[in-house]
């Protein structure tokens, strides 16, 4: 328990010692943020493009409706792919007459719009979007790793700087 006091006496103490475990914590925080950001972007975002790949929508004849897929609740994705280019690289929108509806910039995704990842993108909505779900804990695990990473780079740093 000594050594325990010690170390935090060092760490209020020592300003390197702080400004040091700060600069890791924010290192750690960042990582978090980002594996927070991944499942979210896996989970929401992937459950669209996933459900296209297993509704075989690889052309116009098989290309499918937002509500043909069940992702009409997916407010995330019907935004971004409306305000994104990035998105409208992947997947090629066909409106009621099989032709993009391009407006400011944006599309407008209507319950007739249909949607199909063209072969040559499957490779990509594979390798970035997986086939499966992504698993919670798999973040979990991530989250709780950085945390015991944290705890370790604060004793070890604490400890070499006091000496104990």
């Amino acid at each position: 328990m000594s050594n325990f006091i010690e170390m935090l006496d060092v760490i209020s103490n020592n300003p390197d010692v702080l400004n040091t475990l700060l600069l890791v914590w924010s290192i750690i925080l960042g990582i978090v943020i980002a594996l927070f950001i991944s499942f979210y972007n896996r989970k929401v975002i992937g459950s669209f493009f996933r459900a296209l790949v297993a509704k075989e929508a690889f052309d116009e004849e098989t290309a499918k409706t937002i509500d043909e897929i069940g992702q009409r609740e997916n407010d995330a994705v019907i935004a971004k792919i409306e305000k994104s280019s990035m998105y409208r690289d992947i997947v090629t929108i066909i409106g009621e007459n099989g032709e993009e509806e391009p407006k400011n910039g944006r599309i407008v995704i209507t319950s007739d719009t249909k949607f199909y990842i063209p072969e040559e993108k499957l490779t990509q909505v594979r390798s970035q979007w997986g086939e499966t779900n992504e698993n919670i804990f798999v973040l979990i695990a991530g989250v709780i790793g950085m945390i015991i990473l944290g705890v370790l780079l604060t004793v070890i740093i604490a400890s070499g700087m006091s000496g104990v």
